[in-house]
C-alpha cells in the first residue's frame, strides 16, 4: 500500500492555481485529477464567494468542502452543507460604508453569496470580469444595506489607493475585523477570526486528517494563515514577499503551471 506524503491539499485560485486570465491550465487540471485518483482530498481555498469558486470545483469534479470568502465560509461543493458561516455584524459594516460613501469608493458588499454594490463602476467591472460573481446593483445601496450583516466587504481601487487605505482602516477597525490586501487592487474586511488557516484546520478535523498531512499553495497576504497552518505551505513565484517569507517552499510563477508541476513531483504523477 502506497503511503501518501499528504492527504489533504488546499489550493488558492487566483494567481495560484489559475493563470493570469483566471483560467485553469490543462497541466494543473491533470495534476489535480492525478492526486484525486491517489486518494488525496483537494480543497479550494479562495477569497472568492462560494458560487464563484464552485465553478472550478465543478470543473475539477471535486466532492469536497470549499473554503471561500477567505475562510469566513466553508460549504460542501455537492451537498451544499455549510460547515462554517461567519459574518461581519451590521454595526461593524457601517463605518466602512460611511467612509466609502464619503470618499466615493467602490465597495463590494457580500451577502447570501451575492455581491451588492451601488453602481457598475470601472473598478466593479474589473472585479466582475475576474470573478464572474453574481451581482446586484442597488441605486440606494447605502440606505438599503445599512445595518445588514456581510460575509465580507471589499474596497476595489488602485494599488496605491488601497495601500494608503489599509493602515487607516486597521487603525479604525483592526481590533474588530481581519483586514488585509488580497490582490493589488482589493482591500478586504472579514470577521476577526476568519481566515484560510482556521478554515483549513476545521476541514482537516472534519475529514480526520492531521495538520502535518496537509499541503497548501497560495500567493497573497491572505494566504499567510493558510501556509502557516499547513504541514507544508508552498508559495508560487509571483507571491507577495510576506507570503514567501513564511512559506516552506517557493516554486515557479503561476503562469508556468508551477502548481501542477509541483504536485507531479510530490505525488509521483
Amino acid at each position: 500500500m502506497t503511503v501518501l506524503p499528504y492527504r489533504l491539499c488546499a489550493l488558492d485560485l487566483d494567481d495560484t492555481l489559475l493563470d493570469s486570465h483566471q483560467e485553469l491550465s490543462e497541466r494543473n487540471e491533470r495534476a489535480v485529477q492525478g492526486i484525486l485518483k491517489k486518494g488525496v482530498n483537494v480543497v479550494l481555498a479562495s477569497g472568492r464567494i462560494h458560487s464563484s469558486a464552485l465553478r472550478f470545483a465543478d470543473k475539477l469534479n471535486l466532492d469536497a468542502p470549499i473554503i471561500s470568502c477567505n475562510g469566513a465560509m466553508v460549504r460542501t461543493s455537492r451537498s451544499n452543507e455549510i460547515w462554517l458561516d461567519e459574518s461581519i455584524s451590521g454595526d461593524l459594516c457601517t463605518p466602512v460604508m460611511d467612509y466609502c460613501e464619503e470618499h466615493n469608493l467602490q465597495l463590494n458588499y457580500y451577502r447570501d453569496d451575492v455581491v451588492y454594490s451601488k453602481e457598475y463602476t470601472s473598478w466593479l467591472q474589473l472585479y466582475h470580469t475576474r470573478t464572474k460573481v453574481p451581482l446586484k446593483l442597488i441605486p440606494d445601496f447605502y440606505a438599503q444595506m445599512r445595518g445588514l450583516s456581510s460575509t465580507k466587504l471589499v474596497i476595489v481601487d488602485s494599488p496605491e489607493r488601497t495601500d494608503a487605505l489599509a493602515p487607516i482602516f486597521k487603525e479604525m477597525l483592526g481590533k474588530y475585523l481581519y483586514i488585509t490586501k488580497t490582490t493589488d487592487e482589493y482591500l478586504e474586511f472579514m470577521p476577526l477570526h476568519a481566515n484560510k488557516g482556521a478554515a483549513l484546520r476545521l476541514v482537516a478535523e472534519r475529514l480526520g486528517v492531521d495538520m502535518s498531512e496537509t499541503l497548501a499553495f497560495g500567493d497573497g497576504n491572505n494566504d499567510i494563515p493558510l501556509l502557516q497552518a499547513a504541514g507544508l505551505g508552498i508559495a508560487v513565484g509571483n507571491a507577495k514577499p510576506a507570503l514567501k517569507a513564511v512559506a516552506g517552499r517557493v516554486i515557479g510563477h503561476h503562469d508556468e503551471d508551477s502548481v501542477g508541476a509541483t504536485l507531479e513531483e510530490i505525488f509521483g504523477l
